[in-house]
């Protein structure tokens, strides 16, 4: 009897360790910025800090999990609930919240870090994101989950974006054109719509891929505020986006509009809500980044091939399509 008692006790040990070993969240937050335990990154140049001061910051927000990975022993999950604006009511009422007053907006994200020593993508590069999106019913308004942003722009040159019946490359490069923002916002407007006729709102992958499993993105991107500039985009290994232009905006403005000092951020970041959107999470891993070739991402590791992506073509957008 006791042998049975200490065989049971024994497995009820090895289930709570085990257990504890899947969950336990090995994410490190100092002065905002992250730091894994894990394999979430590859030869990633920059860091990541948590998107709101650290006094609105829950353990939930974002953790380092192993109980659902890409590839390797990690990745982050990402959960948002309702009103997760990073603001008080104080602030809401004295009319300092962005996005819990006028841009009504919730988010869980990761930005790159604040410091001084970083400076952003330049040239040709190459990145890969992998995500896992928990399925929740679609509510109108904007679900973004990765983003390529510039350091002074409010508005980013791409983001990803869930709608009604896919995920959405959303573009705004026309904003780095001085003329047509300018002209654009001629009445005293200070936006960047991507309903403009420059823009571009394209689909690149439909709802029924889209939730509850692994999609794997690859981008090469050539940073430049030149007409030589292009964006692709790859998801699950076939290419589903081409875009040849400027892609960052020139430097020199004096309230920092127009900065070219680009880098990625992702996560959960949603606008125009009406207080009723429910918890969401989603999960990201291998995080990648090279320089000029695709062969240093390590592609084979998650089952692609460099030259089965780069003979790919497709027709291509640009800014006055």
């Amino acid at each position: 009897m006791k042998k049975l008692l200490g065989i049971v006790v024994l497995g009820l040990l090895i289930n709570f360790f085990n257990l504890n070993d899947i969950e336990a969240n090995t994410l490190t937050i100092k002065n905002q910025v992250i730091k894994t335990k894990g394999d979430v990154f590859y030869k990633y140049p920059h860091k990541f800090q948590f998107n709101y001061h650290m006094d609105y910051w829950q353990d939930w927000m974002i953790q380092e999990v192993s109980t659902n990975v890409r590839y390797g022993d990690s990745a982050l999950r990402f959960e948002l609930r309702k009103d997760s604006c990073g603001s008080t009511k104080n602030d809401v009422k004295k009319g300092t919240s962005w996005d819990c007053g006028k841009n009504k907006s919730e988010r869980t994200e990761l930005t790159p870090a604040n410091d001084d020593k970083q400076i952003g993508f330049k040239g040709n590069v190459w990145h890969t994101l992998s995500f896992y999106v928990e399925k929740v019913p679609y509510e109108d308004g904007h679900n973004s989950i990765w983003q390529i942003h510039n350091d002074g722009d409010w508005a980013p040159m791409f983001n990803w974006s869930i709608e009604r019946d896919g995920l959405y490359t959303q573009r705004r490069t026309a904003c780095n054109d001085p003329k047509i923002y300018k002209k654009k916002n001629a009445k005293g407007n200070d936006g960047c719509s991507v309903k403009w006729r420059e823009n571009a709102n394209v689909k690149v992958l439909d709802n029924s891929k889209l939730f509850d499993q692994w999609n794997d993105v690859v981008m090469n991107i050539n940073y430049t505020t030149k007409d030589n500039g292009f964006l692709k985009l790859w998801i699950n290994g076939e290419l589903v986006y081409h875009f040849e232009g400027s892609i960052i905006p020139p430097a020199g403005k004096k309230n920092g509009q127009w900065s070219n000092w680009s880098t990625m951020q992702f996560g959960i970041y949603r606008t125009d809500y009406h207080g009723t959107r429910g918890t969401q999470i989603n999960y990201y891993d291998e995080i990648r980044f090279a320089k000029k070739k695709c062969s240093k991402l390590k592609l084979e590791e998650l089952g692609y091939s460099c030259d089965q992506l780069e003979g790919q073509k497709i027709e291509t957008d640009t800014l006055f399509n």
